[in-house]
């Protein structure tokens, strides 16, 4: 497919790697010539320097016979008009990355009116991320599928857990909790586990089920955490103005910390019900001034990485419930090897939208499209919800007779508002909503599960 992307920051080269990477044929566009040599150099892509705006750069880009072009500067505008002057000139398909809050209720105009396919706001994306996790901060990171109905929780096996030296099997016989150890990250390793995979400490496994399983399931291996009510935010940044928002219309007690004198004043303003701080919440002393040590969760979302995960591990230090650490660079392994266990990426939450929308594109409409994707262990392992087709030649073949790739797992099956999780009898039929799992694979269809 041929796909243009404006824009290298951090979105859009995020999106040139994994789009390069998936065999699709990308042009790149950046007014930075050393960016534009470095992302060519790196991912083997069209590099063009120049305004993504201009009809020339574009034609130069090809955007007369691409499919696809994703906007991603760090100007909204700009990225608007790129996408229609592309659509304008023959590209199929647009996508504009979004962010200033004053667009945020502008986003079905812009689609229908404007014919701009996908609108991505990675901070607005971000935060309803971080704010699942709040919902359920048992678990180290959280998707959803099926609108809300299964859910993949991951979790660290520590020392004293259960559930360590435990075979799966024998895990499915000593808890009664309906869910299933999808995949597994032991050190650098992924592993979609078998049936007589033994879980070791350390492991960090992501198990499916629905929410009430989950939490019966975690209640059972001692690591359930109670509902968070008191939470502190670190950085009045976009992330923070979206998550503060989410979470007070909830009822949490929210307490929002900002260097910045004016932004504080706005943040009060359109946060009534938020406490807003002025100070440096990088600094331990306010830190133990708001009294930290009596919150639920610490939501680390300044600018700086570096100052994130100090804030996060002095969190930690204080023995703070849930810690939530943002991060742009995706040094995960490192984090995590420090005790940082929950961290959030816009740059790959926006990328996970994004991939979904590609790979739908390069089916027809007749085949099993991707209703949802997401990306477990650093990326290593992916988890695809799909719609069963009609006339589909694998429709009630029992899973004992179908040829299936190795190293995949059918997470579960959605039939008719239940929850299967499917064994070698079990079988597909049409309209069910199907989860699969699978590592270092690419997954567009269904069909793409079968060897």
């Amino acid at each position: 497919m041929n796909i243009i992307i404006v824009g290298q920051g951090k979105l859009g080269t995020t999106m040139t790697k994994q789009l390069a990477a998936e065999g699709h044929d990308v042009a790149v566009i950046d007014i930075r010539r050393e960016t534009v040599v470095s992302v060519v150099d790196a991912y083997d892509v069209m590099g063009i320097c120049g305004n993504g705006a201009s009809k020339e750069i574009l034609e130069e880009a090809g955007a007369a016979k691409a499919k696809l072009i994703i906007a991603a500067t760090a100007s909204d505008e700009l990225n608007i008009l790129a996408c229609l002057i592309a659509k304008r000139m023959g590209t199929e398909h647009s996508i504009a990355r979004v962010r200033n809050p004053d667009y945020a209720n502008q986003n079905q105009f812009l689609r229908s009116e404007l014919g701009i396919n996908m609108i991505v706001n990675p901070e607005f994306e971000t935060a309803n991320e971080i704010s699942r996790i709040i919902r359920f901060p048992s678990a180290a990171n959280l998707d959803s599928f099926a609108r809300g109905k299964v859910e993949i929780a991951s979790l660290r096996v520590h020392s004293d857990n259960p559930l360590c030296d435990m075979a799966i099997w024998d895990l499915r016989k000593k808890t009664k909790a309906k869910v299933l150890i999808c995949a597994v990250q032991r050190d650098d390793e992924v592993f979609i586990p078998s049936g007589d995979f033994v879980i070791k400490c350390d492991d960090v496994i992501s198990l499916t089920g629905t929410r009430s399983e989950l939490v019966s399931f975690m209640r059972q291996c001692k690591v359930y955490k109670h509902k968070v009510k008191n939470v502190m935010i670190v950085g009045g940044g976009r992330i923070g103005y979206y998550l503060a928002k989410l979470l007070s219309d909830t009822g949490r007690n929210i307490k929002l910390i900002e260097h910045d004198e004016t932004k504080c004043f706005a943040l009060s303003d359109s946060l009534p019900d938020v406490t807003v701080i002025h100070g440096d919440g990088t600094d331990q002393d306010i830190l133990d001034e708001q009294h930290l040590e009596n919150q639920d969760a610490l939501v680390a979302l300044t600018g700086i990485d570096e100052e994130n995960i100090i804030v996060s591990m002095y969190a930690e230090s204080k023995n703070v419930n849930k810690v939530i650490t943002k991060v742009n660079r995706h040094s995960y392994s490192i984090l995590n090897d420090i005790g940082l266990e929950t961290i959030v990426s816009p740059q790959i939450v926006a990328g996970n939208l994004v991939t979904r929308y590609v790979r739908a594109l390069h089916n027809s409409a007749d085949n099993a499209q991707i209703q949802t994707l997401h990306k477990l262990v650093n990326g290593k392992v992916e988890a695809a919800e799909f719609i069963v087709p009609e006339n589909a030649g694998y429709i009630d073949i029992p899973f004992k007779d179908l040829n299936l790739l190795p190293n995949l797992l059918i997470g579960c099956i959605m039939r008719n508002g239940k929850i299967i999780f499917p064994g070698g009898g079990d079988v597909m039929k049409a309209g069910d909503g199907v989860i699969v799992v699978t590592a270092n694979r690419i997954l567009e269809d269904l069909h793409d599960i079968f060897v």
